[in-house]
Parts: structure tokens; sequence; C-alpha cells
């Protein structure tokens, strides 16, 4: 899975053909694009667009926990959004980082299910 896959700018096929993202996002992070992520983690249409969406929401909730200090840190640095580091290593870094954290975390939930904690199935 490349992190790349996982950005807007990355368009590809699916048979969910509308441009989704979580409606919870912090404008800080790089946003997730619900169809990309799906194709990446090759989810298939047993999982609903409800379901994937939620658990990006909660997926995004626990990379802010893991992630508050850096963003602390570089809002006291000025910076607005985690793109505008693009040019520098560690912005990119931070970036691949937070983006497999999201698709890992999603991954985790799905799979998971309501019995080991993860977000309820939805049928």
């Amino acid at each position: 899975m490349g992190a790349e896959l996982l950005t807007p700018q990355s368009r590809t096929k699916s048979s969910f053909n509308a441009s989704r993202f979580p409606d919870s996002h912090d404008p800080f992070w790089p946003r997730i694009e619900l169809s990309v992520l799906r194709e990446c983690l090759q989810l298939g249409e047993e999982v609903s667009e409800a379901r994937l969406a939620l658990a990006v929401r909660f997926a995004a909730i626990d990379a802010a926990r893991e992630f508050a200090s850096w963003r602390s840190a570089l809002r006291r640095r000025g910076y607005r959004r985690l793109e505008e580091m693009d040019g520098h290593a560690n912005g990119r870094a931070l970036s691949v980082c937070y983006r497999y954290f999201i698709a890992a975390a999603v991954r985790r939930g799905l799979l998971a299910g309501p019995a080991a904690g993860g977000e309820p199935a939805h049928e």
C-alpha cells in the first residue's frame, strides 16, 4: 500500500464513484479519499460506504491523539497545514506515517468486528 494512494491527487477508478472525505476532518492533516482508501485496502462492496466513513472517522480521532504533539509543535512554528511542509523530508515522513496509521486503523477496525472491540457491524 503506497501512501500516495490515499490522497485525492491519485484518482483511481472504483465501483464507488463519488469522491468522499470524512466530514470530521481536521484541516491540518492530509485528506483521505474514501474511494481510494477502499481500493488500497481492497475492500469489497460488503463494506458499506457508511461503515467505511465511520471507520475513517474513528481512525482520524485515534491519529489526532497519536500525532498531537507533532501537530502542536508545527502549529507553534506557524504551519497551518502539514502540506506546507511537503518540501521537507520530516514533513513528508509525518504525512506518510499519518496515512499509514489511518489505513491500518481502518483495516483493524473493519476486520476486528464488534466481538474484538471494533466498530459494530452494519447489516
